[in-house]
């Protein structure tokens, strides 16, 4: 009991810390979050195709600009998977004695609900704007975190009602 108590209360602190990490990203300023992608996306660029920088200016920039779009896109998925699985596993504990709460389905609408709060959050941003592509990616990656979830709860169930050997 006491270590269902301590999980609950660590996936919910992980699900608000989430939450406020990805309002601290969409409050900052156009300038600064693509000083922070930009930055990402060279060091990755360095990585992934090491003579970059002795192609011409051009090249370079296509290239960065390609990459600079999937690193600014993953971002979104990854910190949606992240909020929903954390959402997913902190429902599941919390109503571990309602079988029809169903954790992962409402894991993904509060997620998605936020991506969306998330968007019309930055059309108060100086030089950001909202994008409904960004919800769906960040919809998708909530989906992605919650079917982790539930795959890590039915292998945790699986194992619980094998007989101990």
């Amino acid at each position: 009991m006491k270590h269902r108590v301590f999980w609950t209360r660590f996936f919910l602190a992980a699900s608000i810390l989430t939450a406020a990490l990805i309002f601290f990203f969409s409050a900052q300023q156009g300038p600064d979050s693509s000083a922070m992608s930009d930055g990402i996306t060279l060091a990755l660029a360095k990585l992934l195709r090491p003579g970059l920088m002795e192609l011409p200016p051009a090249e370079q920039l296509s290239y960065l600009e390609k990459l600079g779009f999937i690193v600014r896109k993953c971002a979104h998925f990854s910190e949606f998977a992240l909020l929903a699985f954390n959402l997913a596993c902190w429902l599941r504990l919390k109503f571990l004695e309602k079988p029809r709460a169903f954790a992962p389905p409402r894991a993904w609408l509060i997620a998605t609900l936020y991506a969306g709060s998330d968007e019309l959050h930055q059309m108060f941003v100086a030089e950001r704007a909202p994008a409904v592509v960004d919800v769906c990616i960040d919809s998708a990656g909530a989906l992605t975190g919650v079917l982790v979830a539930l795959a890590g709860m039915l292998i945790i169930a699986k194992k619980a009602k094998r007989p101990s050997s």
